[in-house]
């Protein structure tokens, strides 16, 4: 089993101050192999919930912690979530490592939630997620939501047949507004359209 690197999400995310893209490419099979019983479990739950695609990006993190909470990790009965090497400290984590938000260059510098919001033109700037999170540069509403597709993208991406999977996730981008992309954050950022005038153009690339 090899999971494919070629398949990387984007999902656009609308702020006050413009688009911004969220990046996210899939988990190592050696990730998979050290919480496939999490993933797996979740997975088979997603769809047993009569969640799928539609309901799924929304419940996926959520029910990734539950799950994770409620399965035995260790000898001593920790559960699978807790610990030092748990699913938050350690697939949550790999998770937000390997997803990027692409934002306007100067948009880091301020908060997207303060009144007004400021963004300065000159091209985009590629943020970890983790530090998008800790610095608040996105809404705890979007945050949360771009958790809850993100960990919808790695378990189907981890859990699905390959063969069916690129059906699958196109049929998830769609519904969504999202992409599949093979092209790894900085190309796509590369790709992006830059603004020329005083503001963020908040347009997206074709």
């Amino acid at each position: 089993m090899r999971i494919s690197r070629d398949l990387n999400l984007v999902l656009p995310v609308d702020t006050d101050s413009g688009t911004v893209y969220v990046h996210s490419a899939p988990i190592s099979y050696e990730v998979f192999e050290k919480y496939f019983l999490v993933l797996t479990k979740t997975f088979s739950a997603i769809y047993q919930e009569g969640l799928n695609a539609i309901g799924g990006p929304r419940a996926a993190a959520l029910l990734l912690k539950r799950i994770a909470q409620q399965t035995v990790g260790d000898e001593r009965g920790t559960n699978a979530w807790d610990g030092s090497d748990g699913v938050e400290n350690g697939l949550m984590n790999e998770i937000r490592r390997l997803t990027n938000v692409v934002m306007p260059v100067g948009s880091s510098s301020v908060v997207l939630e303060s009144d007004p919001p400021v963004m300065a033109p000159g091209g985009w700037e590629t943020i970890p997620f983790y530090d998008v999170i800790n610095r608040n540069l996105l809404s705890r509403q979007d945050i949360a939501e771009v958790e809850g597709v993100v960990c919808f993208f790695i378990v189907s991406s981890a859990c699905h047949q390959r063969k069916i999977l690129p059906s699958f996730l196109d049929a998830m981008a769609s519904l969504l507004d999202a992409r599949i992309v093979p092209s790894s954050v900085s190309e796509y950022a590369r790709s992006l359209p830059t603004s020329t005038g005083g503001a963020s153009s908040g347009a997206r690339a074709a």
